[in-house]
C-alpha cells in the first residue's frame, strides 16, 4: 500500500514540475490575453517576413478574430490583406483590405488599402466578351479612388487601370454593333454604337464606331445621318487622323449608296409614270 502511494506521489510531482517547466518557457502568457495575442502577432509577423504566407494567413486570421481591441490587430488585418495580395489571391485580398478600410477609418494604410482594393478588383475583371458586372464594379472602385486621391501615390496607375476597364466595356459595345452590322441588322447596330458614344466617349473605340455607324445608317437609307457621323469624327483632327483612309473610303461608299438609292427611286418613278399611260 505504501509503495502504491509513493508511486502516485512521484507521478503527481513529476506532472506538476512538467507544467511548471512549460509555463516558465513563456512567463506571463498564461491568463494574460494581451501577451498571448502579442506573442501570436510576433510569430505571424515572422512567418510573413519569411514569405511563409499560408502559415502567416492562418495566424493573422486568428489574431483578427481572437484579439479584437488590441492595437496590433489593425496591423494584422493589413498584413493579412498584403499576404493575399502578394500571392495573387485577389478576391481574398479585396475582402481583407475592405475590412481594414471599413473598421479602421483612420488607419495609416488607408490610401494603400484603397488602392489595392481597386487593383484586386481590376485583376478579377474579365475580358470584354464575358459578364461585365465585375468590370463595372472595378470601374466604380477606381473612379472613387481617383476622386478621393486625385494626386495620390497610385492615382496615375488607377487612371491607367480605369482606361483599360473602360476600353473593355467599350469594345463589348463596339463588337456587338459590328456583329449586328454583319448580320444585316443595321438598326440594332446603330443602337449599340450610340450606346458606346454615350457611355464611353473617352474610349479609343469612338472613331471606328462612328465610321461603322455611318455604314449602318447608309444601309437604312438615312444618308444625312451617315454624313453627320463622318463629319463629326472629321471635326476632331487629332482623333480622326489615324482613320483618314477609312473615313475617305466610308464617304465614297456613302455617296455610292446614295447614288444607287436615288437611281432606284428615279427608275421606280419612271416605271410608275409609264404604268399610268
Amino acid at each position: 500500500m505504501r509503495t502504491h502511494l509513493s508511486a502516485s506521489a512521484a507521478i503527481l510531482s513529476a506532472t506538476v514540475l512538467f507544467f511548471l517547466g512549460c509555463s516558465s518557457s513563456k512567463p506571463g502568457l498564461v491568463g494574460n490575453p494581451e501577451k498571448v495575442c502579442k506573442e501570436k502577432y510576433a510569430q505571424a509577423r515572422k512567418d510573413y517576413d519569411k514569405g511563409h504566407d499560408a502559415d502567416a494567413q492562418t495566424k493573422l486570421r486568428d489574431i483578427t478574430v481572437d484579439c479584437a481591441g488590441y492595437d496590433y490587430v489593425e496591423e494584422a488585418q493589413f498584413l493579412l490583406g498584403q499576404s493575399y495580395y502578394r500571392t495573387e489571391q485577389w478576391l481574398e485580398a479585396e475582402t481583407e483590405f475592405g475590412i481594414l478600410v471599413q473598421n479602421w477609418e483612420r488607419t495609416k494604410h488607408m490610401e494603400e488599402a484603397r488602392w489595392k482594393i481597386c487593383r484586386s478588383a481590376f485583376f478579377q475583371a474579365p475580358p470584354w466578351d464575358r459578364d461585365p458586372s465585375l468590370t463595372q464594379g472595378a470601374m466604380e472602385k477606381e473612379r472613387a479612388f481617383v476622386a478621393d486621391y486625385p494626386r495620390g501615390t497610385w492615382s496615375d496607375s488607377a487612371r491607367a487601370d480605369l482606361a483599360d476597364l473602360v476600353g473593355r466595356l467599350a469594345e463589348r459595345r463596339y463588337e456587338t454593333g459590328k456583329l449586328y452590322l454583319k448580320m444585316d441588322e443595321p438598326l440594332a447596330a446603330t443602337i449599340y454604337f450610340k450606346l458606346l458614344l454615350k457611355e464611353y466617349p473617352e474610349s479609343d473605340k469612338v472613331p471606328p464606331a462612328r465610321i461603322d455607324m455611318a455604314r449602318a445608317y447608309s444601309k437604312l437609307f438615312q444618308f444625312d445621318r451617315a454624313k453627320e457621323c463622318l463629319d463629326s469624327l472629321a471635326m476632331d483632327s487629332a482623333l480622326a487622323k489615324p482613320y483618314d483612309k477609312k473615313i475617305v473610303a466610308a464617304r465614297k461608299d456613302l455617296e455610292s449608296a446614295r447614288g444607287d438609292f436615288e437611281a432606284k427611286r428615279a427608275r421606280e418613278a419612271a416605271e410608275a409614270r409609264q404604268g399610268q399611260l
